[in-house]
C-alpha cells in the first residue's frame, strides 16, 4: 500500500460503513478484532493487513485510502469555504438567508466541520431569539469540538462560548453568562483563526460585570482592554468600550470625564451610520447630563435618542431610554409627560424578554405613582418589579423595591408594612454575612 494519511483513511472507512448501514461489529471476525476496527476509525496506526481486510469486508479498494487524499482534502476546504460564506450570510444577509445555504450542506455527524455546522445552526437560532434552541445546538457542537483539538487551533470553541453567553444574557442568567465567558477566555488560542474573538469576549465580560454591579472588576478588563484599541479592527467594539465606560465613570460620579467619552463616541458612531450605537450613546450621555443636573441637555438626549426609535434593531433598548426620559420628568416635576414615557416603557417591557430594565421600569412607574399619591397602582408596579427581581436573581435591586413595598403599606396595611420591613432586615443581615456581597 502506499502511504497514507491515517485520519483521512478513517473517515473514508467510516464513511463508506455508515453508507452500507453496518456497524463496527458487523466487521469482527476471527483475525479482525472489534478494538482493531475502532483504533482504524480513530485515525490511529494498524497493520497493512488489517486495513486491507477491512477494506475488502466494505468492498473498498485499499488502494484508494492514499490515492484520493488530495480529492478529499479539497473537497473539506470547498465545504470550509462554503460554511465561511454561509456565516457571512448569518450575518450580514439574514438568518433565514443562511439557513436556506446550511440545509443545503450535507455533513457526516462525526465529521469535525460538523461542529461549525451545529454552531451556525446555532447563531441562526439565537439571532431569531431562539435561545433554548440555540443553546442546546452550542453545547452540540461544543462536544464535537472537544473530541477535535485540531479545531480549537480555529478559535470556535471559543467563539461557541462566546454565543452561549449571549445566550445566556437574554434569558436574564447574568452568572451563567459570566461563567461562559471565563470559559471562551481560557480557550482562547492567540495563534489561531478568529483571533478577533477574544475581544468580543472581553468586551461581554465588561458588559456582564458592569450589569452585576461588580464595576472594579468591570473597569480593570476594560482597561486591559484599552491597552489594545489600536488592534481591534471592529468599530461597533470600539463604541461599545466608549459607551461601557461613560455607563461606568457615570457610577464612579465622574459626569464630565463620562460626558467626553459619550460625546466622542457619538462622533464616531454618526460617521460609522451605526444607529444601534448611536442610540445607545445618545442614552448614556443624557444620564450624564442628568446625574450633572444639566436637565435641558439630558432632555435633548433621551429625545435625539428616541428619534432613531423606528430604526433600532434590538427593542429592548428603548425601554431604558423611555425609563430615563419618565425619571428625568419626574425630576423637574412634569408628572404627566412622566407618567407618558413610563407608561410606554413598561409596555414596550412586557414585549421583551429583559427582566434588568422591565423590572426598572416598573419601579420607576411605580414611583410616579407614590408621586401622585396613587398607592394602590403603586404597589401593583412594585409587586411585579419585586416578583421579576425574585425569579432573575435581581438581588441588587431587591432592598430598594421591598422599600418601596413598605411605604406603600405603612398607613393602610401595618402587618404586610412590617413583613416587608422585616424582608430588608433579613435581607441586609445575609448581605453582611457574605462580606457585603449581594450576590
Amino acid at each position: 500500500m502506499l502511504p497514507l494519511d491515517h485520519e483521512n483513511a478513517a473517515r473514508l472507512i467510516k464513511k463508506k460503513r455508515k453508507e452500507l448501514g453496518l456497524r463496527q461489529s458487523d466487521l469482527v471476525d476471527d483475525t479482525v478484532k472489534l478494538h482493531a476496527i475502532r483504533k482504524v476509525e480513530k485515525g490511529e496506526i494498524v497493520s497493512d493487513d488489517i486495513l486491507i481486510r477491512i477494506c475488502n469486508k466494505l468492498a473498498l479498494d485499499p488502494e484508494h485510502l492514499s490515492e484520493s487524499y488530495e480529492d478529499v482534502r479539497d473537497g473539506e476546504e470547498q465545504l470550509k469555504f462554503k460554511l465561511f460564506a454561509i456565516e457571512h450570510d448569518m450575518d450580514m444577509v439574514g438568518p433565514e438567508e443562511g439557513l436556506e445555504e446550511l440545509r443545503k450542506v450535507d455533513i457526516d455527524n462525526d465529521h469535525p466541520l460538523q461542529a461549525w455546522h451545529l454552531f451556525l445552526k446555532g447563531k441562526y437560532n439565537d439571532r431569531k431569539g431562539h435561545w433554548k434552541k440555540a443553546q442546546a445546538q452550542y453545547l452540540k457542537a461544543l462536544s464535537i469540538i472537544n473530541q477535535y483539538p485540531e479545531l480549537e487551533m480555529d478559535n470556535l470553541k471559543a467563539s461557541t462560548y462566546n454565543e452561549l453567553g449571549r445566550c445566556c444574557y437574554y434569558q436574564n442568567d447574568l452568572e451563567q453568562a459570566l461563567a461562559y465567558i471565563e470559559k471562551g477566555l481560557e480557550a482562547y488560542n492567540p495563534g489561531g483563526d478568529r483571533n478577533y474573538i477574544v475581544y468580543h469576549l472581553k468586551m461581554s465580560k465588561t458588559i456582564y460585570l458592569e450589569k452585576l454591579d461588580r464595576n472594579e472588576e468591570a473597569v480593570r478588563t476594560l482597561e486591559e482592554m484599552w491597552e489594545d484599541i489600536g488592534k481591534i479592527d471592529s468599530m461597533e467594539i470600539r463604541l461599545i468600550m466608549y459607551e461601557t465606560h461613560a455607563q461606568l465613570l457615570i457610577k464612579q460620579e465622574l459626569f464630565e470625564k463620562a460626558i467626553e467619552y459619550a460625546t466622542k463616541a457619538i462622533r464616531m458612531a454618526r460617521l460609522d451610520q451605526n444607529v444601534d450605537r448611536s442610540f445607545e450613546l445618545w442614552t448614556t450621555l443624557g444620564e450624564s447630563f442628568k446625574n450633572s443636573r444639566d436637565y435641558n441637555k439630558a432632555e435633548i438626549c433621551f429625545r435625539t435618542a428616541l428619534k432613531l426609535e423606528k430604526k433600532v434593531r434590538k427593542k429592548n433598548v428603548l425601554v431604558s431610554t423611555y425609563t430615563k426620559l419618565g425619571v428625568l420628568y419626574l425630576k423637574t416635576k412634569k408628572i404627566t409627560l412622566a407618567q407618558n414615557a413610563l407608561l410606554k416603557a413598561v409596555q414596550l417591557g412586557q414585549r421583551t424578554n429583559d427582566a434588568l430594565k422591565y423590572c426598572t421600569a416598573l419601579a420607576a412607574l411605580g414611583d410616579c405613582y407614590m408621586l401622585q399619591e396613587q398607592t394602590a397602582e403603586a404597589r401593583q408596579c412594585f409587586q411585579q418589579a419585586l416578583t421579576l427581581a425574585e425569579r432573575h436573581a435581581l438581588n441588587i435591586h431587591l432592598p430598594e423595591i421591598l422599600v418601596k413595598l413598605a411605604k406603600c403599606c405603612e398607613r393602610d396595611d401595618p402587618a404586610t408594612y412590617e413583613t416587608y420591613k422585616n424582608r430588608v432586615f433579613q435581607f441586609y443581615v445575609k448581605y453582611y454575612a457574605k462580606g457585603g456581597d449581594s450576590t
